[in-house]
């Protein structure tokens, strides 16, 4: 999986960079997050492999599934990942330029996981939590994960704070272990 991020980044921080100067931020990252799901489709992986498909055609195909799909310079940057053999990694290419819209904006993503769903207080809490921690905007992204028992379990960036059952019974069984 790290490889994938390793050969997507250059393209998601291309991506960010001509979607920056063009004004066009919003755009560009709700287009990536549809060719993402397209992309990963296996008719449609099958079909953007077959070296028989003209590559005008693919690009016509996943063009088409796009609300404004007159930006010349999107249009370009698919062509060039079509060219490069990089279009299947387009759901790490969406991941990347999010992240850096989310810098751009000083917005950090909040990945909460909880093992029922959220009441809207709880959210704002949090993102009022997280807010005077960060100094920054958050967004609240909430996955419910009927396996974690009880408790939370928190992702903002690189840190993660698991105050879960689920984790707390394994420490518990590690420490039995030795």
């Amino acid at each position: 999986m790290s490889d994938n991020y390793t050969y997507s980044r250059p393209y998601g921080e291309a991506a960010f960079k001509i979607a920056l100067e063009d004004n066009v931020i919003n755009q560009w990252s709700e287009d990536l997050k549809v060719l993402a799901m397209v992309v990963s489709d296996k008719s449609i992986k099958a079909v953007l492999a077959d070296p028989k498909n003209p590559q005008d055609s693919c690009v016509k195909l996943l063009m088409g599934f796009l609300k404004n799909n007159t930006d010349n310079n999107f249009l370009n940057f698919i062509s060039l990942l079509l060219d490069n053999k990089r279009i299947f990694y387009m759901k790490e290419i969406s991941s990347i330029f999010d992240v850096l819209k989310s810098n751009h904006n000083n917005v950090r993503v909040v990945e909460v996981e909880t093992s029922h769903q959220l009441s809207d207080d709880q959210i704002h809490s949090l993102k009022e939590l997280f807010k005077n921690k960060y100094q920054s905007d958050i967004e609240i992204d909430q996955i419910v994960n009927s396996e974690l028992i009880a408790g939370i379990k928190v992702k903002v960036n690189d840190e993660v704070i698991d105050l879960s059952l689920q984790n707390r019974f394994n420490q518990i069984k590690q420490q039995l272990i030795i």
